[in-house]
């Protein structure tokens, strides 16, 4: 196993800098001339993306919906309320 030797002389990382090294102020100045890189999209791509939804995607008011209700007659009302309601919002209600 090497042997750590702590007799070399390691400078303070404030000694480090020197003279040539550039001030803060000359690096603040040189970050106003940095400009970034702008990707182009692919247009037709994205216009593709755009126009056709995706394939999983839900859209209310174009679906099929058939309602079941059990138990008292409170369940069977709640349930024509319902209907109604999906009805109004665009749903079309099947019989099966």
């Amino acid at each position: 196993m090497p042997s750590a030797s702590c007799d070399t002389f390691l400078d303070d990382i404030e000694d480090i800098v020197s003279q040539e090294d550039s001030k803060p102020q000359d690096r603040h100045f040189s970050r106003k001339h940095v400009v970034p890189k702008v990707r182009r999209r692919n247009t037709q791509k994205y216009l593709q993306e755009e126009n056709s939804p995706p394939s999983d995607s839900t859209i209310p008011g174009i679906q099929k919906i058939w309602i079941r209700t059990w138990g008292c007659s409170h369940n069977n009302s709640d349930g024509e309320y319902m209907a109604g309601q999906l009805a109004a919002y665009g749903y079309k209600i099947t019989g099966r």
